[in-house]
């Protein structure tokens, strides 16, 4: 019922934008309003705000599930992402030099530790469901719904993980680096149809929610390719000057250009569900064109 509701409100929108008597490019044509309600979208939910927030939401939440997780599975996992996602060499932290899985105290943390960290970590979640809120212009999520955040939270911090270990794939001769890339993109659309869903309590669905997943996992994944261009130079280069602060730095303003992609992804779904063409009308569905 929710998804009706929304796409039955994305064609009223639709409707009231043709009633208005508009001059020029980006005001007199379908495809100018459109780019105009992505830009006016953009500003709207504050991308650079949300982004920053969402960037240092990912720092301190998601990061920390990733590496208490590894408790029980070893270092190596969390380590490999890192390298992968970032660009640098985490061995150099001294992470290998701590204790063994084994180790008692280890095992305490990863009982009771690994719950806190997750627990603490729905800020995350809380932060992306207020994004999505602000953007499809639903509810935000309330205590009752406390589960959606941290089964979110799991499910982008196993996303991450998975991503880092499509890598190995590329020991495939010929094909690895095309399944590598086809890997990661699949993981990524997953999850960031599965977010959404969760986060507007179902209210984002069908096609809009499929393609905003989709779009996000190919932004994501180009950012992705880029930064294994970018990153190992510009962290060495960080870490050379400033030590670990510059490697915090990069890892920080590396997850705010990321960010960037998964809120500006969402904007920009919507103002294509806005559009007068065939490509709004097939994002709302034959049901609601006709509302």
């Amino acid at each position: 019922m929710r998804s009706v509701k929304l796409s039955v409100a994305l064609a009223r929108e639709v409707s009231l934008a043709r009633s208005r008597a508009a001059t020029g490019w980006l005001r007199g044509t379908p495809q100018g309003r459109t780019v105009r309600r992505m830009i006016d979208g953009l500003a709207e939910v504050q991308i650079v705000d949300r982004s920053m927030v969402l960037a240092a939401q990912i720092f301190t939440s998601v990061l920390p599930v990733i590496i208490a997780a590894s408790v029980f599975s070893g270092w190596h996992a969390a380590a490999e992402t890192i390298n992968d996602q970032f660009g640098f060499d985490s061995g150099s932290l001294g992470a290998e030099t701590g204790a063994s899985s084994d180790d008692p105290t280890l095992a305490a943390f990863g009982v009771v530790g690994l719950l806190m960290v997750v627990l603490g970590g729905t800020s995350f979640a809380r932060a992306l469901a207020r994004v999505y809120a602000a953007v499809w212009k639903v509810p935000t999520l309330g205590p009752r719904d406390a589960w959606r955040w941290l089964a979110a939270l799991l499910a982008v911090a196993i996303a991450v993980a998975l991503v880092g270990q499509t890598r190995e794939l590329t020991r495939i001769r010929y094909a690895g680096g095309p399944l590598a890339l086809a890997g990661e993109l699949v993981v990524w659309a997953c999850v960031w149809t599965v977010a959404p869903f969760l986060l507007t309590k179902g209210a984002l669905t069908g096609r809009p929610l499929w393609v905003s997943g989709v779009l996000t996992a190919a932004g994501l994944t180009a950012m992705h390719a880029v930064g294994r261009v970018v990153l190992p130079r510009t962290t060495a280069n960080a870490e050379a000057h400033f030590g670990p602060l510059g490697l915090a730095f990069t890892t920080v303003s590396w997850l705010f250009v990321l960010s960037m992609v998964i809120v500006g992804a969402a904007a920009v779904v919507k103002a294509l569900a806005l559009d007068e063409t065939a490509v709004g009308r097939f994002l709302r569905g034959p049901q609601q064109n006709g509302a």
